[in-house]
């Protein structure tokens, strides 16, 4: 019974949570991107930019002090909404690493394999749930 409980509750918070995002949006618009600016006296400079496609953050740029790109990171996700893929890329655009997840049936992390360019796999990490 207890566990049937907690199963439950489990699967209402997360068909919450996946609600929320799926749904972002600013003044009943949907959204599309977050910019963050930097402003030091009177100049105004991108910082950090995010952009979201069906609710879901989907590219992140940061950007040095002078304007330029330091860092980008794209995201893919599945069919249940659950990020499979992070991809990130340095300042000139090149890929760093790819990062993979694996998810359990009851949506848990159940793996993240990350992977260098040339394909060699740099580390995995696997997830275990202990519950009473």
């Amino acid at each position: 019974m207890r566990k049937t409980v907690y199963s439950l509750v489990l699967a209402f918070f997360a068909f919450s949570l996946f609600s929320a995002q799926a749904q972002k949006k600013v003044d009943g618009k949907v959204l599309k991107e977050v910019k963050e600016w930097r402003i030091d006296g009177s100049k105004k400079k991108l910082d950090h930019l995010t952009r979201y496609s069906e609710g879901r953050k989907v590219e992140e740029i940061e950007y040095s002090s002078i304007g330029e790109q330091k860092s980008r990171k794209t995201y893919a996700y599945n069919e249940n909404g659950k990020c499979i893929e992070e991809k990130e890329y340095d300042e000139y655009n090149k890929l760093v690493k790819t990062t993979q997840y694996e998810y359990l049936e009851n949506g848990k992390k159940k793996s993240q394999t990350t992977i260098l360019p040339n394909g060699k796999v740099k580390s995995v990490k696997e997830f275990e749930y202990i519950v009473e």
